[in-house]
Order: C-alpha cells, then structure tokens, then sequence
C-alpha cells in the first residue's frame, strides 16, 4: 500500500510540476536587459550614433567602446531593415560608416569586423569608383535617392558611426548551443520542481 501511494504521490508531483514549468517563459520580466544605447532593428541589434560626425577609424574605436563593431551587412534583408529606420527617422542624406573596407587590397573589400571578404553588398550605381585613388572605406548613404546603398569614400571623411552588437543581446544567457535553455529557464524549472516537491514535504502525523 505505501508503495502504490507513493507511486501516486510521484506522479501528481509531477503533474505539478509540469504545469509550473509550462509558465517558464510566461513572465520576461525576469529575463529582461537593457540593451540601451542598443535597438533591434530586424533580426540585429544596432547603436545609431547620429550625434557627432567622426572619420571611419575613429567611428570604428567608438563602436569597440561600447563592446561592438562598426556594422557589416549580410543581406539584402538587413539592408531593407536598416534603409527603412534610417529613410523613415529622418537620416536621408546623411553618411553612415560600415566596417567594409579595402585597405589591405584595392578591391579586396573586407569587414573590419570579422576580417573576412564581405559576403553582400549593395552599391549605389557607378560604385565603388576609388575616387582619386583614395576611397578605402564603405558607407551608407542615399545619393539623392529613396533608400540606402553601399559607396566607398575616403576613410579620414567625415560620417556617423552604425555599431552592430556582437552578438544579440541574450539575457536568459543561452549556452554554447543554441538548442539549450536559457540559464533563466533552468533556474525556474527549478524552482517550479522545488516548489512542487515542498507540497509532499509533510510527514505524516
């Protein structure tokens, strides 16, 4: 008899918990970060500087200041997303460093950021020119047009600076795999378990 009631016990234990744990992911609070200066736009997190205008390698170190690095685009989604925030927020016009560069090779376009060959892009007409021989830096711009598009420009002018997070901001602090639970949603099963087991912690009188 005790073990059939502590069979039934394990189980409505485990019922319980399984019905604390499926609130896991129902309150963010808990898991919430600031990501200022930070905003997602798309599927990226970015750090828009429009306050001061700097060359390309000063651009660059204010990126690394904060923990990121100057932009490098991936894809023609990316491209739309930041078009669209920069066109709709009153940026048209202005020039917005990227971390594209040929520096080592004419040519040769690399992101400073992953020191790799940039693997998209999307020129404005005509470009990139090397205008008189001293264009070795890729910026966003709209050139008289609705949307934003890659142009080289010489690295000493003046811009404003895209920082790209790192890596997206990840408050429940997911592990090396993607497929892990976040910390957070480790700590809360535990605690609903803990909480469930407590309700059987009587002993009988």
């Amino acid at each position: 008899m005790k073990k059939v009631i502590a069979m039934i016990r394990s189980f409505i234990q485990l019922i319980l918990f399984l019905c604390m744990a499926s609130n896991v992911f129902s309150n963010p609070d808990e898991c919430s970060a600031d990501t200022h200066p930070f905003i997602q736009i798309g599927r990226k997190y970015y750090f828009i500087n429009t306050a001061v205008q700097m060359n390309w390698f000063a651009a660059a170190h204010l990126c690394r200041s904060y923990g990121s690095d100057l932009v490098t685009v991936e894809s023609d989604a990316e491209m739309d997303d930041l078009s669209f925030y920069l066109t709709t927020n009153g940026h048209t016009g202005q020039y917005f460093w990227t971390s594209g560069n040929d520096l080592i090779a004419e040519g040769q376009f690399m992101s400073l950021s992953t020191g790799r060959p940039l693997s998209y892009a999307r020129w404005t007409a005509g470009e990139p020119d090397n205008a008189n021989n001293n264009e070795n830096c890729i910026h966003l711009w709209t050139n008289y047009e609705t949307v934003f598009k890659m142009n080289d420009m010489s690295c000493t002018a003046d811009g404003y600076a895209i920082c790209e997070r790192r890596k997206p901001p990840n408050p429940c602090g997911l592990g090396n795999s993607e497929n892990m639970l976040p910390k957070c949603a480790v700590k809360r099963l535990m605690q609903a378990y803990m909480q469930a087991a407590n309700i059987f912690n009587c002993r009988d009188q």
